[in-house]
C-alpha cells in the first residue's frame, strides 16, 4: 500500500502553502507550489528520513503519534484520517469521540422492531429503545436522562441480575467489552465520566480491580433472559443479541437487537409483564 500512502500524501501537501502551515515564506517560490516533503518533516517535527519513509510506505509500521501529527499539518478531515490510517497501517485509526445525538433512521428502525430493540451511543448511553425493552428490561422512558444507560441499569438496578439467567457471566463479559472500548476513550470525558460512575456499583468496580480481560463484541451473541414477569426458577428464553454498528468509527451509535427464537411466541405486554412486577423485586421490597 505504500504506493498509495504516497500518491494522497503527495495530493494533500500540494493543497497547502508553507504558509497555510504557520512556516515562513521561502525566499524563492517553487514551480509546482505546494509544501516539500521537507516542509511537513520539518512542522511535524520528526527528520526528513522519517517523512521520506512514510511517503514510500518503508521501515515498517509508523507510530500513531506521526500519522496524528501528519494529519493535522496537512488539515486532514476525518475521512481523510481514517484512510491514511488504513493505507499507512493496514488497520484502522481508534475512535477517540463519538457522536451522542439520536439518528431518525436507527429510532425508527428499533421502535418497529416487535422483539427488544435499542440505540445506544458509544458510552451505552440510550438514544432510543422500543416497547419489548421496556417489557422485558427495564422502561428507560420512565429512568432519569442522565441514567438512561445500559451499563449503569446493569450494575445500578438489581432487576437485571433477575432477567439474565445468568447475570455474573455476563457481567463479566461486558466488563471485558467496556475495557475493549475504553482503551482508546482514556481521554475522552464521556467515558471518564461513564467509568467514574459504574466504580460506585461495588459488582463493576469489584471487576475492574480483579480482572484485566479484554473482549469485543461478536455480531450475534446468545443471551438467556427470563420471560417478564417470571421468577427466579424460570430457565429463560434464549435470545440472539445482534449488533448493528456504523461504520465510521468515530460514529459509535449501535442497534442492539434481542431475536427471539423462530417458533417462539412472546407474552402479550400487560402490567403483569412489566419490569416493576418482577416477583423477585417484590421480595426485596418486602
Amino acid at each position: 500500500m505504500g504506493e498509495l500512502v504516497g500518491q494522497m500524501l503527495r495530493h494533500w501537501r500540494g493543497r497547502l502553502t508553507r504558509e497555510d502551515i504557520g512556516l515562513p515564506s521561502r525566499l524563492r517560490r517553487r514551480r509546482s507550489g505546494g509544501l516539500t516533503q521537507e516542509d511537513v518533516a520539518e512542522a511535524v517535527g520528526y527528520g526528513l528520513r522519517t517523512y521520506v519513509d512514510l511517503e514510500h510506505g518503508g521501515r515498517g509500521r509508523p507510530s500513531a503519534d506521526l500519522l496524528e501529527l501528519v494529519a493535522d499539518v496537512l488539515r486532514l478531515d476525518a475521512g481523510e484520517r481514517r484512510a491514511l490510517w488504513v493505507t499507512a497501517t493496514g488497520t484502522s485509526r481508534p475512535a477517540q469521540s463519538y457522536a451522542t445525538d439520536p439518528d431518525a433512521g436507527l429510532t425508527q428502525l428499533c421502535e418497529q422492531m416487535a422483539c427488544p430493540a435499542y440505540v445506544t451511543d458509544a458510552a451505552w448511553q440510550v438514544l432510543a429503545a422500543n416497547r419489548a425493552v421496556a417489557q422485558w428490561f427495564v422502561d428507560f422512558g420512565s429512568v432519569p436522562v442522565d441514567d438512561r444507560n445500559v451499563a449503569k441499569w446493569i450494575f445500578g438496578n438489581v432487576h437485571s441480575q433477575h432477567a439474565f439467567v445468568d447475570w455474573p457471566r455476563f457481567a463479566d463479559e461486558f466488563v471485558a467489552r467496556f475495557r475493549a472500548l475504553y482503551a482508546p476513550m482514556t481521554r475522552n470525558p464521556g467515558f471518564l465520566a461513564l467509568l467514574e460512575d459504574l466504580l460506585g456499583y461495588p459488582e463493576f468496580a469489584a471487576r475492574w480491580a480483579t480482572t484485566s480481560v479484554i473482549s469485543v463484541d461478536p455480531p450475534t451473541a446468545r443471551r438467556r433472559f427470563r420471560e417478564p414477569g417470571t421468577d427466579l426458577d424460570d430457565p429463560g428464553v434464549p435470545l440472539d443479541m445482534v449488533i448493528l454498528a456504523a461504520v465510521a468509527p468515530e460514529d459509535g451509535r449501535r442497534v442492539v437487537v434481542f431475536q427471539f427464537p423462530p417458533e417462539y411466541t412472546p407474552p402479550a405486554p400487560s402490567a403483569d409483564t412489566a419490569p416493576d412486577r418482577c416477583p423477585a423485586c417484590a421480595r426485596l421490597r418486602t
